[in-house]
């Protein structure tokens, strides 16, 4: 197995550190200190600590969009057991990155440039996507369209709730927390909700 790299350290110890002091709490000495390497590799690799971010939530996104992209055009959006390997497929991705996601999905909920640029390209992709599925679903129930609103309204705090609200899971949930574990018993329950 490779050592990680000096840009792959860097970013691992910035999500942790976002996830656990936020973006403003968290400066780039205690970033490169963690990282154990040099400042002055910030400023190689993204310039600034917004450099940083943006470069860490381009990467994110792009890697998520293309995964759902792939996910709608291989898979048969036409029963249950392809809806929910899709969402299997959604929460594993987001449960391997746990601390940015839970770190991006609360820099959702704020109002500035970023954020808004953010809702202007991915969260629309991201919503599109989403929609694609839940609508491949909604005739099969025949769903109307207010209800195939609220059923994607749903299905998003679903997939996005463990993450929105780690805190609570955490505080509340006493199940195993490894990645496998965790993922089926939450698929397995959103199963019988949705039966």
């Amino acid at each position: 197995m490779s050592e990680k790299s000096t840009k792959e350290k860097i970013m691992e110890e910035a999500a942790r550190l976002f996830y656990y002091n936020g973006f403003d709490g968290t400066s780039i000495r205690s970033i490169t200190d963690h990282a154990n390497v040099n400042v002055s590799m910030i400023k190689y690799y993204f310039n600034n600590k917004q450099g940083l971010l943006e470069h860490m939530t381009v990467d994110y996104f792009e890697k998520y969009i293309d995964m759902l992209e792939e996910i709608t055009n291989e898979e048969e959006l036409t029963d249950q057991e392809h809806f929910f390997h899709v969402i299997d497929e959604i929460i594993h991705y987001k449960y391997e990155r746990f601390q940015f996601s839970c770190f991006i999905q609360r820099e959702l909920s704020l109002d500035n440039m970023f954020i808004r640029e953010l809702f202007s390209t991915y969260v629309a992709k991201e919503k599109y996507l989403l929609k694609k599925i839940t609508n491949s679903f909604s005739r099969e129930w025949n769903l109307n369209g207010t209800e195939r609103e609220v059923f994607y309204l749903q299905l998003k705090s679903l997939i996005n709730g463990p993450f929105t609200y780690a805190n609570d899971w955490q505080d509340q949930y006493h199940w195993d927390r490894s990645e496998d574990t965790f993922i089926s018993q939450y698929v397995q329950l959103l199963k019988k909700w949705f039966s």
